[in-house]
C-alpha cells in the first residue's frame, strides 16, 4: 500500500479518535449546578423559657452557581420573605414579623449572599458570606453538605444564628434567658445542571 493510500486511511481514523477523545473529555467534566429546583426550605428553631418552637418560611428564593471544580466561580444567594414566617400560630407569626423580631415592613427580606467557598472534605464546603436581616448585615460562615440526587445535587446547611448580633428580639425579647441567643437554622436546596 502506498504512503498516499495509508495517509487517506489514517486521516478518518485520526478524526474519529479525536472526536471520541473530545466527547470523553466533555463527559468527564464535572457539571455546573445552576438550576434551583422546587422545594427549597429554610427552617428554624427557637428556645423560649426552655421550650423549643419550630418554624419555617413559606417563600424562599435561591440563586446558585456551583462549580465543584472551580469554587472561586461558585456563588449562592438565598432569601426569604420575612412576612411568610410560620411558627405554628397566628399570634407567634404576628410577633415574629413585627418590629421586635424580623421587622418585615422595614426590611421585607432576610438574605444570605456568599463571598467565598472553600473545600471542607468530600462533598462538604465552607461558605462565607453576608447575612442581612432587619437592615443589619454581618458576616456568616456556614458548612454546606452536598450529595447526589439523581442528576441533581442536594445542598444542606445547618448553622446557629446568634440572634443578638442582628438585633433579633429587641425590647423585652433581648434577654437571652427568655429566648436563647442561638437560633438553629436549616437550609435545604436541590440544584440541577
Amino acid at each position: 500500500m502506498s504512503d498516499l493510500a495509508r495517509g487517506r486511511l489514517a486521516r478518518p481514523l485520526l478524526l474519529a479518535l479525536g472526536s471520541f477523545a473530545l466527547a470523553a473529555t466533555a463527559q468527564a467534566a464535572p457539571p455546573i449546578y445552576a438550576s434551583v429546583q422546587a422545594g427549597a426550605r429554610v427552617e428554624f428553631q427557637a428556645t423560649q423559657m426552655g421550650v423549643t418552637m419550630k418554624g419555617h418560611f413559606g417563600t424562599v428564593h435561591a440563586q446558585v452557581h456551583f462549580a465543584p471544580q472551580d469554587l472561586q466561580a461558585s456563588s449562592v444567594q438565598v432569601s426569604v420573605d420575612a412576612a411568610s414566617v410560620d411558627a405554628g400560630g397566628s399570634q407567634a407569626n404576628q410577633l415574629l414579623i413585627g418590629p421586635d423580631w424580623l421587622d418585615a415592613k422595614a426590611d421585607p427580606q432576610a438574605r444570605f449572599v456568599s463571598t467565598h467557598w472553600s473545600a471542607a472534605g468530600p462533598g462538604r464546603y465552607w461558605v462565607d458570606g453576608n447575612f442581612t436581616v432587619r437592615g443589619a448585615t454581618h458576616p456568616l460562615r456556614v458548612l454546606v453538605s452536598t450529595h447526589a440526587q439523581g442528576k441533581a445535587l442536594a445542598m444542606d446547611a445547618d448553622f446557629k444564628l446568634q440572634r443578638t448580633v442582628w438585633g433579633l428580639g429587641s425590647g423585652s425579647w433581648a434577654d437571652t434567658s427568655v429566648v436563647a441567643a442561638d437560633i438553629p437554622v436549616q437550609v435545604h436546596l436541590v440544584v440541577a445542571p
